[in-house]
């Protein structure tokens, strides 16, 4: 006798007629069962409340976000102020053009966090962002969205990286807003 309970414990494993008739009929009753599973699944799962309730917000002005340098801005600062509300199906719509002017960045960071505040003792930390948890747009306006393309929710922090401006380049024209000059902060024009 082997160590499994017999010479052919497993009907299976030998191939026998009866044991192939049975898991035969077993498997054909797979596609019956798979689309009331698959139903039960998304009557149940994923989104809780108004968790998956698609909105758009906007977030940008001399008040909201921040210039940290010519070639940066911040939706909110790393630690000391709440990171923005992003629940599942929520669009931003970032504004930094009264900081950074109208050219669009070339780098988007999304920073995620379970909690408003990661970066205080118990605030659970962050993480940077990937996949549709954040679809990124960069729009040829300056506006960058990024979407929660999930029923999850986060809290998110955003940093857009820009060239360096040269002050003297073609389309420069000096005016408030444009690509050199920002309107909002110790740099603006005016």
């Amino acid at each position: 006798m082997g160590r499994h309970g017999g010479r052919h414990a497993n009907p299976l494993r030998r191939g026998s007629v009866a044991a192939g008739a049975a898991a035969l009929a077993w498997m054909t009753t797979l596609p019956v069962a798979t689309p009331a599973l698959l139903v039960a699944a998304q009557a149940t799962g994923g989104c809780a409340g108004d968790d998956c309730d698609s909105d758009t917000a906007t977030w940008g002005s001399c008040t909201q976000g921040e210039r940290l340098d010519a070639t940066h801005w911040e939706s909110t600062p790393y630690s000391g102020q709440p990171w923005l509300n992003f629940h599942g199906e929520r669009t931003w719509t970032f504004d930094p053009t009264p900081w950074m002017g109208s050219r669009p960045p070339f780098l988007v960071d999304v920073e995620l966090s379970f909690l408003p505040l990661p970066n205080t003792d118990g605030g659970g930390g962050w993480a940077p962002s990937a996949g549709n948890l954040s679809e990124i747009a960069v729009l040829p306006s300056g506006l960058v969205q990024v979407t929660n393309d999930t029923c999850a929710q986060y809290y998110v922090r955003v940093v857009l990286t820009y060239a360096a401006v040269d002050a003297g380049a073609a389309g420069d024209t000096g005016d408030a807003g444009d690509a050199g000059r920002p309107m909002c902060g110790a740099d603006a024009g005016g």
